[in-house]
């Protein structure tokens, strides 16, 4: 995983919502004093920062690890979910049946957590699939959501080693 994550449990100031634009589509990380509270992704043209220059050497070099900090949120199954998310290797993907059978949990479960991460693409929910087919993104199982999961998976397996 090339993102290396500190847990924060909290924060506080303004809101700050930065876009960038990836190779998957235009992203947008929402912070306070530096520690990231959300992230979403939507449709739109892209701005220049220091978060944009950070992923978008992620995006030249998947190799690099970056360093981010995350508002601590969530119960604690959800938390359990998303540090099993986090352990599924680059370039790869678990069907939502495995991953709720590593952690003792059930495939529906799993899925509602992935819908309710609010950390996509730094808690890469976009690797759990169905038995069936791709499943669904951020709570959506077709659109441009889905759109953005085929964008991640395909560029990941171009780049895995």
């Amino acid at each position: 995983m090339p993102f290396i994550i500190e847990w924060v449990e909290n924060c506080s100031g303004a809101e700050d919502a930065v876009r960038v634009q990836t190779p998957a589509g235009q992203f947008v990380l929402t912070s306070r004093q530096g520690v990231i509270s959300k992230t979403d992704w939507e449709p739109g043209a892209g701005s220049s920062s220091p978060a944009e220059h950070e992923l978008n050497l992620y995006w030249q070099n998947p190799d690099k690890l970056i360093n981010i900090k995350l508002l601590k949120q969530g119960s604690i199954y959800r938390n359990q979910v998303w540090t099993a998310l986090c352990q599924i290797p680059f370039g790869e993907t678990m069907t939502y049946s495995a991953l709720a059978k590593k952690i003792g949990s059930s495939a529906r479960a799993v899925g509602n957590a992935c819908r309710d991460n609010p950390y996509a693409l730094f808690i890469p929910c976009h690797r759990v699939v169905s038995v069936s087919g791709m499943g669904g993104y951020c709570g959506q199982t077709e659109g441009d959501l889905m759109a953005i999961k085929y964008k991640l998976l395909e560029f990941e397996a171009s780049h895995k080693k």
